[in-house]
């Protein structure tokens, strides 16, 4: 795949779930989007809370790696390059893969006080992911890293950020719009 077209299904399909969670979630009363089916099953909020966590982890961090390309003059190569970590990490987050997977405790917000502003606050980080992607045009997001981690000390491509960050909202918002009964 080109970096052309990873870019545009990213933009794509971030529109699509931006339009989806404005459209049917966003104006939800707070008790559907607080009722949890199963003791154990997070609610709709606490999906929101969990990808907008991650967002708040990379959006500087994207967006610091995109300004550097800028200005080391990294221009856009054809190919989009996997690193191992990356490919791994993006087909876990598919939606599609059918599987559910334990979240670490420090992304895991189950019980915890959270309000509807969540959602709110989806939209807004996902505006400013919106806008990353598109500035990523210019740039050989292959050479740009970002940190993975507290440390740092592993990396992902741009372009493997963006589509997990991408591929990971899709997952948890289609999550949420079933627990909401909205799917």
């Amino acid at each position: 795949m080109t970096q052309p077209e990873l870019l545009d299904r990213l933009e794509a399909d971030l529109r699509t779930l931006l339009d989806q969670t404005r459209t049917s979630l966003l104006n939800l009363p707070e008790e559907a989007l607080q009722h949890r089916p199963q003791p154990q099953q997070w609610n709709a909020v606490e999906c929101f809370a969990h990808v907008n966590v991650f967002f708040d982890r990379y959006l500087a961090p994207i967006e610091l790696a995109i300004h550097k390309s800028k200005a080391r003059r990294w221009s856009p190569k054809d190919k989009v390059k996997y690193t191992m970590m990356g490919r791994s990490d993006i087909a876990r987050a598919n939606p599609y893969n059918g599987k559910s997977f334990k979240t670490k405790k420090r992304y895991d917000f189950a019980h915890k006080p959270l309000g509807a502003n969540e959602v709110k606050r989806f939209i807004i980080l996902g505006e400013r992911l919106l806008r990353n992607i598109q500035a990523s045009r210019e740039v050989d997001i292959n050479r740009a890293k970002i940190g993975r981690g507290p440390s740092g000390f592993f990396s992902y491509t741009l372009g493997n950020v963006l589509e997990w960050l991408v591929v990971h909202s899709q997952r948890h918002v289609q999550q949420a719009q079933r627990l909401t009964g909205r799917s």
